[in-house]
């Protein structure tokens, strides 16, 4: 597939490439720093942008096949809800937060809102609008990300309360997910959380 990458520069966006490439995938990276991905190798291209700029967005879009946005947020979602109709690209994987929907345990989620309400909040919304469009979106919600090696697994439910799976996920099986979702035409559609393995 020919897929863009955005938020490339970040942890999980610099695994995402690395992996994709790796699958055979013909990968662009789109980040607002360029420089910091010049030393992952097999790229396609690499673009300049912001991703809340749809005219950005217009520029690195035409050819694609998906769209991995490895950073979530509403001026993110609205930027690509009207950029990627307009350019022929429908498919649309976007990472958020497995606290937006979790209640249990009801402690952790309690204070992981009191910490993070307003990103939480905007991450909510742009589920929210990425579910009211008409792009062929899913939505990979993440537990607590580490920079560790990779455990080779990942726990993954479709249900808001699921309390299976680790509680800490390294951002490489993240990457691994996200890519994996996106190679699956049955998770259009669909939000699914996912953990560590235990």
């Amino acid at each position: 597939m020919r897929l863009l990458v955005i938020g490339a520069a970040g942890r999980t966006g610099r695994h995402v490439l690395t992996q994709g490439v790796r699958r055979g995938h013909e990968i662009t990276a789109f980040a607002r720093r360029p420089e910091a991905v010049k030393d992952v190798t097999g790229l396609r291209d690499v673009v300049r942008g912001d991703a809340t700029d749809a005219d950005a967005l217009r520029t690195a879009l035409p050819g694609q096949d998906a769209v991995i946005c490895a950073v979530g947020g509403s001026g993110i979602a609205l930027a690509l809800i009207e950029a990627m109709p307009e350019t022929g690209v429908r498919r649309l994987v976007m990472t958020s937060s497995r606290s937006i929907v979790a209640t249990r345990p009801r402690l952790v989620v309690a204070l992981a809102w009191l910490a993070f309400r307003a990103p939480y909040a905007d991450l909510s919304r742009a589920e929210g609008m990425l579910q009211a469009s008409d792009l062929d979106w899913s939505i990979v919600r993440g537990t607590m990300l580490n920079d560790k090696p990779p455990a080779g697994g990942t726990h993954i439910d479709f249900e808001n309360d699921a309390t299976g799976g680790g509680w800490q996920l390294t951002r490489a099986d993240y990457a691994t997910a996200l890519l994996d979702v996106a190679e699956n035409p049955e998770l259009i559609g669909r939000s699914l959380g996912v953990g560590g393995p235990k």
